[in-house]
Order: C-alpha cells, then sequence, then structure tokens
C-alpha cells in the first residue's frame, strides 16, 4: 500500500511544544528523531549492547556534536480518502504554527510500496530451529523437517514473535523441558496460558510439543488476527483459542503452565494474578527481561508465591522459570 510521509523539521526549544500540539489534535502516532541520540548510543555502547552500531551512527553523533539543533517529527498517513484527509488536516495546522514561528519547517513526500520492505525482510527469515525440536518456517519457504523436529509455519505479520528473537526462542525452551517433563511429567493433561501471544508462536509450540490445549492472549487487535491466520495455517483450531484482553485481566483459564514473553514491568505486574490462577505445582515462564531488571524481576516472582527453577541468559535478555507452590 501507498502511503504518504510528513515530515516536520523543528528546533529544539520549540520540539515538545509541537509534539503536544500535534498529539492534542489527534496525530498520536509519530517518529522522532532527535541527533542528539546517537550522541548518546555512541558515548554509552556498553550500557545500550545496540548491535547497529557503525559509522552512520557515529556520522549522526558527531553531526549533532558539531551544533544540529534539528529535530525531525514524521508522520505517516495511507494513501486513501481516509489517509489524505489526515494529511490536509495536519497540513493546515502546521501552516498555522510556521505563521508564528520561523524554527519549524514541513514538507510533504510520496513514498513508493511499503510492501516492498516486506518483500526484503522476507529474504531474511528463513527456516530456524529452535531450541532441540521446534523449527519455525515462513509460508514461502520449503523444509523437510528431520526426525524429531516439530515445524511451526508462520507469517508475522505486523505482530511480535517470529521465534528469532532471543526472547521467544528462550521460552521455547524452557517450554521444551517443562513439556518433556524434566519438571513433573504427571500433570497431563496440559492447558497452556500464552500471555501476550503476539503472532501465537509459543501457544502453536506448546500445542506441538505436547499440551492438550492452549489459550492466546492479546490486547493487540493485529496480534489476536495474525495468531488467528497462523494457527489455521498449521492445522490447530480446536486446541488453540485466541483472545482479545489485557494481560489476564478477566481470563477464567486455570492452566498448567503460563508463558509470558513481555516485558520486565508486565511480568512483575502479571505474577500475582499468575499465580492466583496457575494449578498447584504449575510452571510460570516469563521473558522479555533485560539482564538489569533480572533481580527486581526474580523477587516480584518469588513475593507471588513461587519458587525459581532456572534463569536463562541469551545476550542481555533473560528468561525466568518458576513452579507455583
Amino acid at each position: 500500500m501507498r502511503y504518504t510521509e510528513l515530515k516536520i523539521e523543528v528546533k529544539r526549544n520549540a520540539s515538545e511544544t509541537v509534539q503536544a500540539i500535534l498529539l492534542d489534535a489527534g496525530f498520536d502516532s509519530m517518529q522522532i528523531d532527535d541527533p542528539m541520540d546517537a550522541v548518546d548510543i555512541a558515548e554509552h555502547q556498553d550500557l545500550y549492547k545496540y548491535d547497529y552500531i557503525n559509522e552512520e551512527i557515529t556520522r549522526t553523533a558527531e553531526e549533532a556534536e558539531s551544533g544540529s539543533d534539528t529535530i525531525a517529527i514524521t508522520l505517516y498517513f495511507a494513501d486513501d480518502e481516509e489517509g489524505r484527509r489526515g494529511l490536509n488536516e495536519a497540513e493546515a495546522l502546521l501552516k498555522s504554527l510556521k505563521a508564528g514561528a520561523d524554527d519549524i519547517a514541513y514538507k510533504t513526500t510520496i513514498t513508493g510500496d511499503d510492501s516492498e520492505w516486506l518483500y526484503k525482510w522476507q529474504e531474511h527469515f528463513k527456516p530456524a530451529k529452535i531450541g532441540e525440536r521446534i523449527v519455525v518456517k515462513p509460508g514461502w519457504e520449503d523444509y523437510e523437517a528431520a526426525e524429531g523436529e516439530l515445524v511451526v509455519e508462520m507469517d508475522p505479520g505486523m505482530a511480535f514473535g517470529s521465534g528469532l528473537h532471543e526472547t521467544t526462542s528462550m521460552c521455547i525452551k524452557a517450554l521444551e523441558k517443562d513439556l518433556g517433563g524434566s519438571y513433573d511429567p504427571s500433570r497431563y493433561p496440559i492447558k497452556v496460558l500464552d500471555v501476550g501471544t503476539g503472532t501465537g508462536i509459543l501457544a502453536m509450540a506448546a500445542v506441538l510439543l505436547g499440551a492438550d490445549e492452549a489459550l492466546g492472549i492479546d490486547i493487540d487487535d493485529e496480534a489476536v488476527r495474525v495468531s488467528n491466520e497462523n494457527i489455521v495455517k498449521n492445522g490447530l483450531e480446536g486446541r488453540i483459542s485466541i483472545m482479545h484482553g489485557n494481560l489476564m485481566d478477566g481470563v477464567d483459564y486455570e492452566p498448567d503452565i503460563i508463558v509470558a514473553n513481555l516485558m520486565a514491568d508486565l511480568v512483575i505486574m502479571l505474577s500475582p494474578a499468575a499465580a492466583a490462577q496457575l494449578k498447584p505445582g504449575g510452571v510460570y515462564i516469563t521473558s522479555g527481561i533485560l539482564d538489569i531488571k533480572e533481580d527486581a524481576v526474580k523477587k516480584a516472582i518469588e513475593d507471588a508465591g513461587f519458587d525459581i527453577i532456572e534463569v536463562l541468559a541469551d545476550g542481555e535478555w533473560r528468561a525466568i522459570s518458576a513452579v507455583r507452590r
């Protein structure tokens, strides 16, 4: 789909005011590019651990330090009637702002087809083995499974969870251990609750590994749509259900395993509710946790009534498995 890019250049001292005006007018999705961010990244590489620190980042940092005082705010509009109406409203608003200020400039650019970016990304999404048995493959790639391998075919769309990210792969590895019986094999049949399901990959992996059923929850409508499509692709209808929801609010489900690939603060928030709904001896698998948050998350999980079994590490990311007391 074609779309229109409206790029606004504004002096630093007026940036927050312009952002606030745009937000008040209903333009609540924007990209902010501040050259000083590159300075911070370049000076604290050990903290950020960015894998894309390169000559461009270094060059941008040098330009920023040499006196660049302009921040770019970019709005995007679909090339349809609603998008064009929004673009006209934004341009009218900016025109009125520019009339009273010398520190605002903007330009409109018609871009190419955004599907071109999708195809470029697809070139890098190849079948990948996650853990001992799960293989994740996109629908456009052929793959012949080796003995013992379980294949998940999926299209991530705009939802998180291709299986390639460290946090997702660690959750799959933890599910393999638990569903393989290393903790308590007497718990079958097993129900799995996947909080923040994204593409549905963890719910699908759990069922393929031996869980009898799974329920996935996500607050994002796009994630719910993508998950349901992936479940159909893998012939897992009837064994996995997906619902729209905020964490576990209002969820009436008593699982044996809860897997939550979120972020540290959400894991901390979720832990008491997870303890309340898990069956005794149930397993709580969490990830999306940066190393600097590990101790805080472990304490919250233990305070909620869990005993920690294992902490998996991959780079700066952590996954924690725990059992309800």
